[in-house]
């Protein structure tokens, strides 16, 4: 089976260093180049052939977000992880919109980036556990107009939505509802149609913004 192909950025080597060997020891993932700053990162990964590109948000020369927007424009097949050490949704939710694929805060990072790197390779969005904790407790509770849009979606839907807005994989949805990953993947798309929504993430952007608990 041919390796991932992974290129990874952050302005600290020794970190970089050991990003490094956590993926590699992995098995059938391989690093192809290592970054130290965002204006080497888009270089290399636009002239490279790549599959996932980890970086981290805070680099000299163009941070992970304006890295990421300046792959995905050029390369959209290219998996985005990015790695940060703040818990900020604003940040997060900006990386949603421009189309990131998993965000892994920097202190779980060993323990998180091969579940991310896997998630992604399933086309699937990751989020670590410690940041889905810390944004659903400061999440916003006031209460927008979003009832005729919801009374659109089925009771079931409905559901997948809420899931969804607790920073739900696919796959945990399909264990917690007792349905096949593909029905919930169905569902995800006649949402999105119903609400038309378009891009990669608005689904969840749209839980994220507008479910309350």
């Amino acid at each position: 089976m041919e390796k991932t192909k992974i290129l990874i950025a952050d302005d600290h080597p020794i970190f970089l260093k050991g990003l490094q060997e956590v993926i590699e020891d992995a098995g059938n993932l391989e690093v192809i180049h290592k970054s130290d700053n965002g204006t080497d990162a888009i270089k290399a990964a636009l002239a490279k052939e790549l599959d996932i590109a980890v970086l981290d948000i805070d680099m000299p020369g163009a941070n992970g977000l304006q890295v990421a927007e300046q792959i995905l424009d050029k390369k959209p097949g290219v998996s985005i992880i990015l790695l940060t050490m703040h818990k900020a949704k604003d940040t997060f939710l900006k990386a949603l919109e421009i189309g990131v694929s998993g965000y892994v805060l920097k202190e779980n990072a060993v323990i998180d980036i091969i579940s991310a790197i896997s998630a992604v390779n399933r086309y699937e969005s990751y989020i670590s556990p410690e940041m889905s904790s810390f944004l659903l407790k400061s999440k916003n509770r006031n209460r927008t107009d979003t009832a005729s849009q919801l009374e659109l979606l089925t009771p079931s839907e409905k559901k997948i939505v809420e899931k969804l807005a607790q920073y739900k994989s696919t796959k945990e949805i399909a264990e917690e509802l007792f349905v096949s990953e593909k029905t919930v993947s169905n569902h995800r798309m006649n949402i999105a149609k119903k609400l038309e929504l378009s891009g990669k993430n608005s689904l969840l952007r749209f839980a994220i913004e507008h479910m309350n608990f």
